[in-house]
């Protein structure tokens, strides 16, 4: 009896901490999205700065960079020399 009292407490505590794994994971990941959402709404806001204020806009600023070889070029290396 007392060697199935020993695995059902090894079995509980496994059990716990898959759930504290879980709650771990989904924290971080939680804590990742808010990040990705405050970056997101910062770079809007730049955008939102500059007269972009609709989606459109900024598409077509976007397509300006990409279609435009030399906008493209100077992008490219704009954002390669400011990488943090």
């Amino acid at each position: 009896m007392n060697k199935n009292k020993k695995l059902n407490d090894i079995e509980e505590k496994i059990k716990q901490l898959k759930a504290q794994k879980q709650a771990l994971i989904q924290k971080e990941k939680e804590k990742e999205r808010k990040a990705r959402t405050k970056r997101l709404i910062e770079i809007g806001a730049i955008f939102d700065s500059m007269g972009i204020t609709s989606t459109e806009l900024a598409n077509e600023f976007k397509n300006h960079f990409m279609e435009n070889e030399k906008s493209k070029l100077w992008l490219e290396n704009f954002v390669e020399k400011n990488k943090a």
